[in-house]
């Protein structure tokens, strides 16, 4: 009996089952929408239950201890407005997790190894409430008012009211909307934005998956957000905030300071406690959704540019007429002297006795040319006459013999004898001079 006693407690703490460590909770975008993914350090069986008043879902995860220091998501789309997270019960251990739910929603879940996806979806079969217009409502005031540059574009008429809650999705075109406690925010072409105030209607959450965005717009004593899947996007007032936000379907995740920005946001990791500092003049993309992996962009990351329509005038090229129906006469329509005479008249008594033959008629607005010169340049018959001439006789002047001519004869030197009379006079000179010089 002392020895039933003593195994009793033994195996009573045997079939005690030991407690999963949940480290992660976030949200991963899947096929069908917002996949839920829980990391433990055992894997875990949830208990799911829908709920009402208010609706939510409540995820129950058993023999589980929360070990993160997280106890919300900032997560929001057209179904999911928050998610909380929280240790249930001690003992036996229980972690909860709450889903507040807008709009009904569909789930499942599976698991793998010690990853548990839950699987959210719209209930598209669920009754749909009544639309309703806030704006007619006393005391309750519109976000933002969209506003539309062009007349396509965008899913929402310009004078529509955006209340809080509210989805912005623009179309070939970039959607506007003008905020109203003053600025706009931009929503770039194929991408849808969720639209949330806080309870005072201050600050601002902007929220989207893929796409991206542009905010244009002042702050005072308050604290906007931009949510992606993996960041928060926290632009604290006051200051000027024009950025450009954009992220893809690979987690990439681009902030860049435009033009007249005087403020710095601040990018901070969903399910992490990392942060990054972005300053005015600067642009940083996060590669596949890490902090750690800065890189610059290669491209802007917000809107396109607006493309100007461009006009182009265009004019139907004239009728070309055959060098063998022109004639040797071609007039311009246009000239003084072609108005006075019709259209194949004999020409003048100064020019050509021949007539001009008649040109086919063209179509109506085709111009019309005729010149009165004649033509007495042709390429074709230039090119016919050098055909025609014969090529220099290279080879037969060559091959003609050579002979020697001799050298003309030198003309006769003549040699005339000397005059005697200068001989006589040269002997008269000398015996004067002879004499002289005797009497000195």
């Amino acid at each position: 009996m002392l020895v039933l006693l003593a195994l009793a407690p033994v195996s009573a703490a045997a079939r005690t089952p030991a407690a999963a460590e949940v480290r992660t909770v976030r949200v991963v975008p899947g096929e069908a929408g917002p996949v839920l993914e829980v990391v433990s350090s055992l894997p875990l069986t949830p208990a799911l239950q829908l709920l009402e008043g208010p609706l939510r879902l409540v995820i129950d995860l058993p023999a589980s201890i929360l070990s993160t220091t997280r106890k919300r998501i900032p997560f929001r789309n057209e179904q999911i407005k928050d998610i909380r997270i929280n240790q249930y019960r001690s003992g036996p251990a229980v972690t909860r997790i709450v889903v507040d739910l807008a709009s009904p929603v569909r789930y499942t879940w599976d698991a793998l190894g010690n990853r548990l996806n839950i699987r959210l979806r719209a209930d598209l079969a669920a009754p749909s409430k009544p639309a309703s217009v806030p704006a007619f409502t006393s005391g309750v005031q519109p976000v933002a008012v969209p506003f539309s540059e062009s007349s396509s574009g965008t899913l929402v008429e310009a004078g529509d009211r955006v209340a809080s809650g509210s989805s912005i999705t623009a179309g070939a075109e970039t959607a506007v909307l003008r905020l109203a406690r003053g600025g706009e925010v931009r929503v770039c072409p194929g991408t849808t934005l969720s639209v949330t105030t806080s309870s005072n209607g201050q600050d601002l959450m902007l929220g989207m998956s893929t796409g991206a965005m542009e905010t244009r717009y002042h702050l005072e004593e308050s604290s906007d957000s931009v949510l992606t899947p993996d960041f928060r996007i926290v632009l604290p007032g006051p200051g000027e905030f024009n950025f450009a936000v954009s992220a893809d379907s690979h987690g990439s995740t681009c902030v860049s300071s435009l033009p007249g920005s005087t403020s710095s946001v601040v990018v901070a990791e969903l399910l992490g406690t990392g942060t990054y500092e972005i300053k005015p003049d600067q642009q940083v993309l996060f590669h596949q959704g890490n902090l750690q992996t800065v890189e610059s962009p290669v491209a802007p990351c917000g809107c396109p540019a607006r493309q100007v329509p461009v006009s182009r005038a265009s004019a139907e090229a004239g009728p070309v007429i055959p060098e063998d129906q022109a004639g040797t006469n071609l007039q311009i329509a246009s000239s003084g002297d072609v108005s006075a005479r019709p259209s194949g008249s004999p020409a003048s008594s100064g020019d050509d006795a021949s007539e001009t033959k008649p040109v086919p008629e063209a179509q109506a607005g085709a111009i019309k040319v005729e010149v009165d010169a004649p033509l007495v340049f042709s390429g074709t018959e230039r090119a016919k006459a050098r055909a025609r001439t014969p090529p220099a006789p290279i080879l037969e002047a060559a091959a003609l013999p050579l002979s020697g001519k001799p050298a003309p004869p030198l003309p006769a030197v003549l040699v005339l004898p000397p005059d005697s009379r200068l001989e006589h006079k040269g002997i008269l000179v000398r015996l004067k001079g002879f004499l002289g010089s005797m009497f000195r």
